[in-house]
């Protein structure tokens, strides 16, 4: 494995991300141990371990990654989460892409679920999901593009493959945003404020809008 630059301030990171991770879980993001998030750290990728109690999470709870091969880095004392491959692909084929966040919700995890029915009566909102969201086809620029099938083995290469391939393919102006069968959504930005933020976009092109915002998580207040 070859040396990879690492930030100074990499143990700040980790405290960033961990606290960031529990605002999320409070805010009904991820719920017991679903979802995960990931942070550019030099030439490595800080990401939450695997199995991870997010109402828990501390700043031991996260993994410095090699994107190349997946691996927890020298020194490293927990494994990553299962969705990592997906992050470290968002990461290697987006230039820009700093941070990545990933939610798994009910009803929102496989592609069908962009086309479920406009008119299913539940109570609409447009910030953290609710026991049943479903994410489906909204106004432009909210809804995200589909990988339908990703590898059966969720290897960083292979995976790397399908991102290209089905990012590659989309129409300029699509929302940062892509929904993997399966595991769910995924957002990524320059930093912590442009990801939140999208996957607020998507959830809003999901259901009907509210009359206030109250409940909606404030992505700019949040540590950057």
């Amino acid at each position: 494995m070859k040396p990879l630059y690492l930030r100074e301030d990499t143990e700040r990171q980790r405290e960033r991300l961990a606290v960031t991770v529990r605002r999320l879980h409070r805010s009904g993001w991820m719920p017991g141990t679903s979802g995960s998030l990931s942070l550019r750290s030099g030439d490595a990728v800080l990401i939450t371990a695997q199995d991870l109690d997010k109402g828990r999470a501390d700043a031991r709870d996260t993994v410095l990654v090699d994107p190349s091969e997946g691996l927890p880095l020298l020194g490293e004392t927990e494994w990553p989460c299962a969705e990592a491959p997906v992050h470290l692909a968002l990461h290697g084929y987006l230039p820009d892409c700093e941070t990545v966040v990933h939610v798994r919700a009910a009803g929102g995890t496989a592609p069908d679920a962009l086309d479920a029915g406009a008119g299913d009566g539940g109570a609409g909102h447009a910030g953290p999901p609710a026991a049943e969201p479903h994410l489906r086809s909204g106004p432009a620029g909210s809804t995200p593009t589909v990988l339908p099938d990703p590898p059966a083995r969720l290897d960083p290469g292979r995976t790397a493959d399908a991102v290209r391939a089905v990012l590659g393919g989309t129409a300029a102006g699509a929302p940062p945003a892509l929904l993997v069968a399966g595991l769910g959504v995924f957002t990524w930005g320059r930093d912590l404020g442009e990801a939140l933020a999208a996957l607020d976009r998507v959830e809003e092109g999901s259901r009907p809008p509210l009359g206030s915002g109250a409940g909606v998580p404030d992505p700019a207040g949040w540590a950057r």
